[in-house]
């Protein structure tokens, strides 16, 4: 009973609810993606704007957070547009990445990366957090019929796996500034949207650029 009432057992049962109705919204697009999309920003937007009144710069913290969020948003759906495997290519290394985070971290702690900002942060969870972006897009390959070479694999997943820890640690840096745990308390075992998606927040317009470039 005792693992049933504990954080990580929370955290893993709305992992299993949240990633199914987000894949499925993904996968059928349209409306569905949209909605999903729109409701996001809305309580990413609400969150935000919650924390930001508790800082000191609470006008100007307000303003690029919107910025920022619309921004990802933006980023996400024409990342969408892209294809299946193109957002794919973009969830699996981050949710990798952070759960080879908390493995990492909770297994061979060590240094602290950012104590003054994220006091569990440790470099071997960067580590590990690398080290599970690039296998997240190994295992896409290897069950799907789009070969990434092994360069890209190293390559995209390693910067998609930093700029998700470094968009993890934006919003740490908020929450330390306005003296709050979470971002809310939407999500069981997380705290708010803006806890489970800080990540992504970031790591989404980095990749699209990365695409961008290496398009033309």
């Amino acid at each position: 009973m005792t693992f049933l009432k504990s954080p990580l057992f929370l955290r893993c049962a709305s992992a299993f609810v949240l990633a199914p109705a987000v894949l499925t919204a993904i996968w059928f697009g349209a409306w569905p993606f949209w909605g999903m999309v729109f409701l996001a920003c809305a309580i990413g937007v609400y969150e935000w704007l919650n924390v930001a009144a508790k800082t000191k710069f609470d006008l100007v913290v307000s303003v690029i957070g919107i910025l920022y969020i619309a921004l990802a948003a933006i980023s996400f759906a024409l990342l969408r547009e892209m294809g299946i495997f193109v957002i794919l290519a973009l969830l699996l290394p981050v949710w990798g990445s952070d759960i080879g985070a908390y493995a990492a971290g909770r297994l061979i702690g060590g240094p602290k990366m950012a104590p003054a900002i994220s006091p569990n942060k440790t470099w071997a969870g960067l580590g590990g957090a690398v080290a599970a972006g690039i296998l997240a897009l190994w295992g896409l390959s290897a069950v799907t019929v789009f070969h990434i070479p092994l360069h890209f694999m190293i390559f995209f997943g390693a910067v998609i796996a930093l700029s998700g820890q470094a968009g993890d640690l934006l919003v740490s840096f908020l929450k330390r500034k306005a003296g709050v745990k979470d971002t809310g308390t939407l999500i069981p075992g997380h705290g708010g949207l803006l806890d489970r998606i800080d990540s992504l927040l970031l790591a989404a317009p980095v990749f699209l650029l990365l695409l961008k470039v290496l398009m033309k």
